[in-house]
């Protein structure tokens, strides 16, 4: 099995010969949930309120001990490490290559102080404390997936490629070709009676024409001719689609229905997947 290792904005935490990470603590704890039910006067217990996670914390613990082993050079290695981490304007992109070859990567800040404790003259240790704003991890690699052109509505489409995902993915890109009129996607994840987000857009898509529907940047996006109008778009959630996760031994699913198809009315999804670890 391959060794594990780090990156931050490309600059290798762990060739372990310079430096590498001794032990990393947090990467099993998942970002706590935010939010709160609501009391209601003269009701019994309280009135259910969806949540969301909050941000994501974790720590690497890190030596540095260049082979050469003179103090020089452990001050020279001990700069570029602050070159890489000490960055407050801007977010860094963390990366982690697992141990199984999975890539997920980050977008994190080190907000606590940076103070190594020396190994005698030939290297140094020190903790870093990494906080990640959005509180997920994604993947490296884009996954996507797509209906049958022309199956019958409703078209419901399993999303086997996103099925190691743990968190709720509201970053997605659904592109929904025509002909078709008032699509509405909806997920499905949990089963009858259980279905999560949806959005729908009242107008048509003809044929030959597409429509994509951008979670991550809130844009809706035409093809083929079609001029999409932002007002014909509603959503149920907080995004346009909050895509849960899939459940154990079963991936996540979308439906798309409406009326007036034809045969190349489709629907992809397009995106990375997210991981509370």
């Amino acid at each position: 099995m391959a060794r594990e290792r780090w990156l931050v904005d490309g600059y290798e935490l762990t060739d372990g010969l310079v430096r590498d990470v001794e032990y990393r603590t947090g990467l099993s704890t998942t970002p706590a949930v935010v939010g709160a039910n609501a009391a209601v006067p003269n009701r019994i217990g309280e009135l259910w309120r969806p949540k969301h996670h909050g941000p994501g914390k974790f720590t690497l613990a890190l030596w540095l001990a260049p082979a050469s082993g003179g103090w020089a050079d452990v001050e020279r290695a001990w700069e570029d490490l602050l070159r890489a981490l000490v960055r407050p304007h801007r977010l860094l992109t963390f990366e982690r290559h697992t141990a199984a070859g999975q890539i997920r990567r980050c977008q994190g800040e080190v907000l606590s102080s940076l103070a190594p404790t020396p190994l005698g003259q030939g290297g140094m240790r020190l903790g870093v404390e990494v906080n990640v704003p959005a509180g997920y991890w994604e993947s490296a690699d884009v996954a996507f997936e797509a209906t049958v052109p022309g199956a019958a509505l409703p078209q419901d489409l399993t999303l086997t490629p996103f099925a190691d995902a743990t968190a709720p993915m509201e970053q997605l890109a659904y592109r929904i070709t025509g002909p078709i009129t008032a699509p509405t996607v909806t997920d499905t994840t949990d089963g009858p009676g259980r279905y999560g987000d949806s959005f729908t857009y009242t107008g048509q898509i003809a044929a030959d024409q597409s429509l994509t529907v951008d979670s991550a940047t809130w844009q809706l996006t035409g093809a083929g001719g079609l001029v999409p109008d932002p007002a014909r778009l509603t959503n149920s959630g907080p995004a346009f689609l909050r895509l849960a996760p899939g459940r154990p031994g079963s991936p996540p699913s979308v439906r798309l229905s409406g009326t007036n198809a034809g045969a190349g009315t489709q629907l992809t999804v397009t995106g990375r997947r997210t991981y509370l670890t």
